[in-house]
């Protein structure tokens, strides 16, 4: 970051805002939510500027400066030699061609690392238009992403708007959402990309609105996480297909016809899911069903190790097998979903991360003691958009907690599932007290 950062961004942030204006108020007249649209903008804005300077004061280092510098080098190269630029951006280029992208002599992303080397092409397009200011990129690509944080706002409004003011506070300000997932990082992609599919999903799949727009929603978002963060499909397609399948038996107005239907379609929706996830698995790494058990092993040894200087959490010792991994399921659905806790606190960026598991943690215990434990499960069932919530958080929390055993890393990967896990409880929540005043 130099002077230049300071002179040009304030520039792009007046050109955003004027932007987010001129459709909040093409848009507001339609739904009150809307004047949480700027604020919500700002927050991401501010986040991605955080985030950057965080790692550039802070860390002194880190990913968001290397995915950025490798898109300042494709912007170089891009001017310098056009021809080698294509090749190396939408080609195939050998691991032997790494000189192309010394740029400046900084540490660039290659074909190494073929997930990062994807993200920072993503990144590319903003740096250049953000003449390799990296605040000016930063604003871009919040912004970017917000428009798809955003639509999945719309989608849970679309289902309950009268917590729309709820669900602000769930999917627009979450802290460690807005901070990771709004800058130069693969987690801005992939949480996006997450909010997308399941707006692709939603109005294609379960509203049936079969149109080209909802299909290729659904279809860039799973192909953006296939080819950066293969996990997260991997969490989110059991949930998915469930989500289909229970919308279908519950618009089956029979009731015996539903109790001799459910059980063969339920069926058949999991066929479909190991089917999807077996084919994908030579993109899913080794998050592929067949490696599952090897990369939770590799977790298990790779907390004994000492540079993580004891920022670690330990779920205990497991066998890598099916039964072994449910053993500990519990632990690590916890530490994904409530951890770090007050108590685990190393830093300041943990500390944000800290009060909002505790909030979380809270509303759960709050909900478990109100439905006595039992009755929650009744109402999770009840609407099938809590289902897919509180399905893929779930799923998703058990990935991360095995395969992942530091906390560092752990406030970061976990921000796909937080905003579905937060706006179930807030469901539920809702469901609980409109009940109790109709009696």
């Amino acid at each position: 970051m130099d002077i230049f950062d300071a002179l040009i961004s304030p520039f792009y942030l007046i050109l955003v805002l004027f932007i987010a204006y001129k459709y909040k108020a093409k848009h507001q007249h339609e739904n009150a939510a809307y004047k949480y649209f700027i604020p919500g903008l700002i927050a991401k804005i501010i986040g991605a500027i955080c985030l950057g300077l965080v790692y550039f004061y802070y860390y002194g280092g880190g990913d968001t400066i290397n995915y950025y510098n490798t898109a300042s080098t494709f912007v170089e190269l891009l001017f310098t030699n056009s021809s080698e630029f294509y090749h190396v951006y939408f080609g195939t280029p050998k691991a032997s061609e790494v000189y192309l992208m010394r740029g400046s002599g900084t540490f660039t992303y290659w074909i190494n690392d073929p997930y990062a080397f994807f993200a920072a092409k993503c990144f590319f397009p903003f740096v250049l238009l953000g003449m390799k200011s990296y605040i000016a990129s930063s604003i871009l690509v919040a912004s970017m992403c917000y428009i798809f944080v955003w639509k999945l706002y719309l989608l849970f409004i679309n289902e309950f708007p009268e917590i729309y003011k709820s669900f602000a506070i769930s999917i627009l300000f979450m802290p460690s959402v807005i901070f990771w997932g709004s800058g130069l990082m693969k987690d801005s992609i992939t949480f996006s990309a997450t909010c997308f599919y399941v707006y692709g999903f939603y109005w294609f799949f379960i509203i049936k609105k079969y149109n080209f727009k909802n299909l290729l929603a659904f279809v860039i978002s799973a192909a953006a996480l296939v080819y950066i963060k293969p996990y997260i499909l991997f969490a989110l397609l059991p949930g998915s297909i469930f989500w289909l399948v229970t919308t279908r038996i519950s618009r089956i107005k029979n009731a015996l016809l539903k109790i001799l239907i459910a059980p063969g379609i339920l069926i058949l929706g999991g066929l479909v899911v190991l089917l999807v996830m077996n084919n994908l698995g030579d993109k899913m790494g080794k998050y592929s069903i067949d490696k599952v058990f090897e990369t939770a092993q590799v977790s298990q040894n790779d907390l004994k190790q000492s540079y993580y200087k004891g920022n670690t959490f330990d779920i205990g010792t497991y066998d890598a097998s099916v039964l072994g991994l449910l053993s500990v399921s519990h632990k690590a659905i916890f530490a994904t979903l409530f951890r770090p806790t007050l108590l685990d606190v190393r830093n300041v960026v943990m500390l944000v991360s800290a009060f909002e598991n505790a909030f979380l943690l809270l509303m759960t215990l709050y909900l478990l003691f109100r439905l006595r434990v039992y009755k929650i499960f009744g109402l999770i069932n009840s609407h099938p958009i809590v289902l897919f919530s509180f399905f893929f958080s779930i799923f998703f929390a058990f990935s991360v907690g095995l395969s992942i055993s530091n906390f560092g890393t752990l406030v970061r990967l976990k921000i796909p599932c937080i905003p579905f896990f937060a706006s179930s409880l807030l469901i539920l929540t809702h469901i609980v007290q409109t009940k109790k005043t109709e009696l």
